[in-house]
């Protein structure tokens, strides 16, 4: 029985499937929401592939439905109310996750501009250049610093 066929004859079973991809989209990006608002940035690779798997399976599934919109009108009125809920759940799940997205995002171009700042500043104290005079210009801010005031006689 092609995938078409089992659709039209039973969309039932097509929206359980969406149902249950949604439900388990909305773990995954719970789940990713955790771990980004914990910065554990590098955990969240694993979770990408299931997160790809369960969007192609959800886009697939949304489409056929779409292709298909009368059968929203034999659809159970309970089974339609489940799959606004967990679509309206989805939703709320996404933006979540971009706020927290985008906060992880902003928390690290802030940290690398303090590394920037504070590699640069280290630079700056380090680099050396030489005065008029030839000595090195660190020695010589040193040197005016503790030097006193004596005068060699070169006439000895």
């Amino acid at each position: 029985m092609s995938t078409g066929l089992k659709t039209k004859e039973f969309p039932e079973t097509n929206v359980h499937s969406v149902i249950a991809t949604v439900k388990g989209l909305v773990s995954v990006m719970t789940r990713e929401v955790e771990l980004l608002r914990a910065m554990q940035i590098k955990e969240m690779g694993l979770l990408q592939q299931e997160k790809l798997t369960l969007v192609n399976a959800y886009e697939q599934g949304t489409s056929t439905l779409r292709n298909d919109p009368s059968f929203m009108k034999h659809l159970d009125p309970l089974l339609k109310s489940e799959l606004r809920d967990v679509i309206q759940q989805l939703n709320v799940t996404v933006k979540e996750n971009e706020t927290a997205l985008l906060a992880a995002k902003t928390s690290n171009e802030r940290l690398m501009q303090a590394v920037v700042e504070a590699v640069q500043q280290q630079k700056s104290k380090n680099s050396t250049s030489y005065s008029q005079t030839g000595v090195l210009a660190a020695q010589s801010a040193q040197s005016a610093q503790t030097s006193t005031p004596m005068h060699l006689n070169q006439c000895l």
